[in-house]
């Protein structure tokens, strides 16, 4: 079993080289490393070569640097890596985080261990005192396997609960030949990554059945760094530029039970966040006005005055 790790780097100058340097400090060196640039305006590329170049002379099989010509965004750079990774397990690490010495290995030891297709990682923000899994939360989405290592035997009801993240600090591993033809949404930078994961886990779900081998390593072996720059964190002006989540779109016309209930989950977050960042009630109203048809589909409640029109 080989493991690809994929980099998509934008203007991460700053970070790229811890980045990549977590990587080397690794006890079981990855397969292969590539980073993706998704066109960057700063040094970054430069310093992620540098990073790659110590990473070969460590005995990583395969490096490589991918420019991409013009900037895509975050789902376009994952996806060009994700085609051109050939690790049997693939696993993301974000330009600005760091893994654990061990995650490598545990990965590796996990998924081959138990025989998963797909593993969800714990991870820490200690700037942000964040951390996940909150297993006390998750009790009972989980099955126990040994140590820290649980299953995850409904993994797409568990994506929609408020304690379950699945693609934050991009911390999913997965075989390669679970994604099949999945890609993630380009051009959308709200909630693309539990939209790709979601539709991946419910591949492995449809082929797995009840035993569907999807786990959860309950430690934290990523390093999360919340920027402030973050597009998660950013106030917004203008209510057009809160793009819808992907997921509502995709499933607006779904009747499975999991697909809504991840939709109603990924709509309140987003309304929430629309309300708190808008500056004015007037882009409020307007957001709500634009959005309340498909908000109110998903059992959303509107705030007040929206829910009286």
């Amino acid at each position: 079993m080989s493991l690809s790790v994929v980099i998509p780097l934008y203007n991460k100058e700053d970070y790229i080289e811890e980045a990549l340097a977590s990587l080397a400090c690794q006890t079981h060196l990855p397969h292969e490393v590539i980073v993706v640039d998704d066109a960057s305006t700063d040094d970054g590329a430069v310093r992620a070569e540098s990073g790659l170049l110590g990473l070969a002379q460590r005995g990583v099989a395969r490096t490589e640097l991918l420019r991409l010509p013009v900037n895509g965004g975050p789902s376009a750079a994952r996806n060009r890596g994700l085609e051109r990774a050939a690790g049997t397990v693939l696993a993301f690490l974000d330009a600005d985080d760091r893994w654990r010495d061990d995650c490598c290995s545990e990965i590796l030891r996990c998924m081959q261990g138990h025989a998963l297709e797909l593993l969800v990682l714990g991870f820490d923000a200690p700037s942000h005192a964040d951390y996940f899994p909150d297993m006390d939360a998750l009790r009972d989405e989980v099955v126990p396997l040994e140590g820290a290592l649980h299953r995850l035997p409904r993994v797409t009801a568990s994506a929609s609960h408020l304690g379950f993240f699945m693609g934050r600090a991009s911390n999913v591993a997965v075989r390669r030949g679970a994604i099949g033809e999945e890609r993630f949404a380009e051009g959308r930078h709200v909630n693309e990554n539990i939209d790709f994961w979601y539709r991946v886990a419910k591949s492995i779900v449809k082929s797995g059945g009840a035993m569907a081998p999807v786990g959860l390593l309950a430690e934290p072996v990523i390093c999360y760094r919340i920027l402030p720059d973050s597009l998660s964190h950013r106030r917004c002006q203008d209510w057009r530029q809160l793009q819808i989540p992907p997921s509502l779109e995709r499933f607006r016309h779904s009747d499975d039970a999991d697909d809504r209930r991840l939709c109603r989950t990924l709509g309140r977050r987003w309304l929430t966040f629309a309300m708190e960042s808008l500056p004015d009630q007037a882009q409020r109203d307007a957001f709500c006005g634009a959005h309340g048809a498909l908000l109110t589909h998903f059992d959303i409640d509107l705030p007040l005055l929206w829910r009286a029109a």
